[in-house]
């Protein structure tokens, strides 16, 4: 059926300029929407043609796969800049959501996956750039202009993605007719002593006289010490791009992305980061003087584990978009992708959060990933004199990858086979308490191969009545997916899966004035039945070596809201409700267990009923004069799941006595606010002052040795900063976490940090 319906939204799009000989080209210039309303034609696929005014974006392409204006787009999309980016001081993959209403991520990192919480749900694997899904790895935002946050299934369009939302980061691109460069140095340090270097540069190059060809690279050094003690960063990423202008009709733009990363393995919050008397005082059960871990009063960074935990990255992407302009109403696009990431990841690891001697294992995974995309889009828009046009989209995308894992785990030796608090404390904390450290045993527990391919198939129509005040948008899509993994030890079989999914999306937008619009939209996304095991490489006898999490959702959003632009169009705002339900799962629920004479939480199966989140948000971006720039969000949310199991601390008990609690990681309350005030002269000389603060509501919270736990309190944490621009010399200071405090939801927050970064442009 669904191929069917694409094949009609394809003649629709070819027919309908041979049947209506009234149809009339829209041949306005790009741009914004004009504040009289009148109709302005946006090129269907410059996504960063549009620079960023007091962190303000007037269109996003992530929600329609289209550049599309976002009054017009009839769902939640928050945009972060890299001018605000810039101003935060933000540089990695966990530090582009400061700020981002309702959004949080779960690995600093970003190693194993994105990770990252959306109204209250887990998603992984929804990271996308420039709309190619291409896995999860470590990034740099050097080489990106923008993120684009989609709330809710954007599957209808994109494909295959986390079913409560998508992540789609912009890179950037060369810029016809520009000769320009930029150079940054930024230094940091923090209340832990860690110091960081790190070196940026940005070149646009135009040949040719800058009218047709032109080169970007973009590009960092960074080396110094994380947060945590005994963990170090040395990463160097290259972003080169080069873009061609065919013909005035046709574009060519070519972007590869190149890193090498050493980072930490081990990430914050599994244990140690609940060590620390300050962050173990914002849970109940730790908050008291009878805990044998919060009487220690464990510095903030402490890390039980030691030195020697690493992860080696090597990534390498390279994307090519090619667009044409058939004639002023018919475009295509074709994007290809191909790339390659290999890791080397090795992890001392000593966690529990009830005793101070704790046993220590070493565990490791050398493995490696490739993949190549194709993605082809045609779309046609038409118009009936001024009451009626709109836009048909088809397309299709190909997809395959192969990737090949081994895991390694091992006891060190005595006398590091256990760990003890305590004795660390009373060694100063010191790197020669773990001198001679070494696992004489470490033996390979797994060898996996994967193979995988997915094809999938799209239409969207969007019909717009009365110049423009009327909007109707749906989507359909259909995406068949393959997959099977195979023990390379055994040469047998593992699990594989052979699916198709089907997803759609349908709204309506009306727009009271040229500048203020109400919405509704309901979109529902269907993924793939998938056995996960949530933990490998573990010692024999590990409960959790049976852990696997068996999910088949069905996620379904129902939102309505309103979307706005005030201050003569220099600040948007929207206000909506959403409601967004998962159903038709089984997963993990925790129980507690034994594992080398140290207990551990893992995990039994039960069907989960039904999860949902709802609630109500409002955002405003962009400027109210044009001295002040701002970020503003507050969101209210109540979020449900079926519950099933043994429970301690809030009374939830056993098996027979189901119920409903929250979602882990989802705060009753969330509200962020950061502004920038500048005094700077009509030449863009002198002062900025910017500051903001991050508030979060009461929250569950899942604990190694006590499952979920709740944190009643309010958290909250201040940044603070200044800039000075001085020629072309732009010098800035900005202090985050000014409080110094715990700020916790799926991983702590680094202690307070001064940055001082020096910048020219030339």
């Amino acid at each position: 059926m669904i191929q069917s319906r694409l094949l009609a939204c394809c003649l629709l799009a070819g027919s309908t300029r041979l049947l209506c000989p009234t149809l009339t080209a829209q041949t306005a210039p790009a741009g914004a929407p004009s504040l009289a309303g009148e109709t302005v034609q946006l090129q269907p696929f410059s996504v960063t043609a549009e620079k960023s005014t007091g962190y303000k974006v007037t269109t996003a392409s992530t929600a329609t796969r289209t550049n599309t204006p976002l009054l017009e787009i009839p769902q939640s999309v928050d945009i972060v800049t890299k001018e605000f980016w810039d101003d935060v001081g933000a540089v990695s993959f966990d530090q582009s959501f400061r700020y981002v209403a309702n959004v949080y991520v779960r690995n600093r990192h970003a190693g194993s996956g994105d990770g990252v919480n959306l109204r209250g749900f887990e998603t992984n694997g929804s990271i996308s750039v420039d709309g190619v899904r291409m896995g999860n790895n470590k990034r740099d935002l050097v080489g990106y202009d923008r993120l684009e946050v989609v709330k809710g299934p954007p599957s209808a369009v994109q494909g295959r993605a986390g079913g409560t939302g998508l992540l789609n980061f912009i890179l950037k691109k060369p810029e016809l007719g520009l000769n320009a460069t930029s150079v940054k140095y930024a230094f940091s340090t923090d209340d832990s002593d860690a110091i960081m270097n790190r070196v940026e540069f940005d070149s646009n190059y135009a040949f040719a006289g800058g009218k047709k060809l032109a080169a970007r690279v973009a590009g960092s050094w960074q080396d110094g010490e994380d947060y945590i003690q005994f963990q170090n960063v040395k990463n160097f990423a290259a972003y080169p791009s080069i873009k061609w202008q065919i013909s005035p009709k046709t574009d060519l733009i070519l972007v590869s992305e190149l890193l090498k990363f050493n980072t930490p393995s081990r990430e914050e919050g599994h244990g140690f980061a609940v060590y620390p008397g300050r962050l173990r005082r914002l849970v109940p059960i730790f908050n008291n003087p009878a805990d044998p871990i919060t009487a220690l009063d464990l510095p903030y960074n402490f890390n039980i584990a030691g030195p020697g935990s690493e992860d080696k990255s090597d990534i390498a992407n390279l994307t090519l978009f090619f667009t044409h302009e058939f004639f002023d109403w018919l475009y295509f696009r074709q994007v290809g992708n191909l790339r390659y990431y290999s890791n080397n990841t090795f992890t001392y690891t000593g966690e529990d959060n009830t005793k101070t001697t704790v046993n220590s294992q070493y565990t490791g995974n050398i493995g490696w990933r490739r993949g190549s995309t194709g993605q082809g889009d045609l779309i046609a828009k038409y118009a009936v004199r001024n009451w009626f046009d709109g836009m048909s989209m088809v397309g299709y995308s190909y997809d395959d990858g192969a990737s090949e894992s081994s895991n390694y785990t091992g006891v060190p030796d005595a006398p590091f086979a256990t760990l003890n608090m305590a004795a660390i404390k009373a060694a100063g904390f010191s790197e020669s308490f773990y001198s001679g450290r070494r696992t004489s045993n470490l033996a390979r527990t797994s060898y996996t191969e994967s193979d995988s391919y997915s094809i999938g198939l799209f239409g969207q129509q969007d019909l717009q009545f009365f110049d423009k005040r009327l909007i109707l948008t749906g989507g359909l899509r259909s995406d068949h997916e393959v997959t099977e993994t195979r023990n390379r030890i055994t040469g047998v079989r593992a699990s594989g899966a052979n699916t198709t999914l089907n997803s759609y999306r349908y709204g309506v937008t009306y727009k009271i004035r040229p500048q203020l619009a109400v919405y509704a939209v309901k979109s529902v996304q269907n993924d793939a039945t998938r056995t996960i095991q949530r933990y490998n490489g573990l010692l024999a006898g590990d409960p959790r070596l049976s852990e696997f999490f068996t999910v088949s959702p069905l996620t379904e959003l129902k939102e309505l809201g309103m979307k706005g632009e005030a201050f003569q169009g220099r600040l948007s705002f929207a206000f909506n409700y959403w409601e967004m339900i998962r159903t038709g799962s089984v997963v993990n629920i925790l129980a507690n267990g034994t594992s080398q004479g140290s207990p551990v939480t893992f995990g039994t199966q039960t069907e989960i009923q039904g999860a949902k989140s709802k609630g109500w948000e409002f955002s405003a971006f962009g400027s109210i004069t044009d001295r002040l720039s701002l970020i503003a969000n507050y969101t209210d949310m109540t979020t449900s799941q079926a519950f099933t199991g043994q429970q301690n601390s809030l009374g939830w008990t056993t098996a027979s006595n189901p119920g409903s609690i929250p979602l882990r990681f989802a705060p009753e309350w969330n509200a962020n606010i950061f502004a920038k005030y500048s005094f700077r002269n009509e030449r863009n000389l002198g002062w900025e002052l910017k500051a903001g603060i991050s508030a979060v509501g009461p929250l569950l919270t899942q604990l190694t040795g006590y499952g979920l736990t709740q944190i009643p309190d309010t958290q909250r944490s201040y940044d603070a900063g200044v800039a000075y621009r001085w020629k072309n010399y732009n010098f800035d200071l900005m202090v985050t976490n000014l409080d110094n405090a715990p700020f916790y939801i799926t991983r702590d927050q680094p202690p307070r940090t001064i940055r001082f970064s020096a910048s020219t442009q030339f």
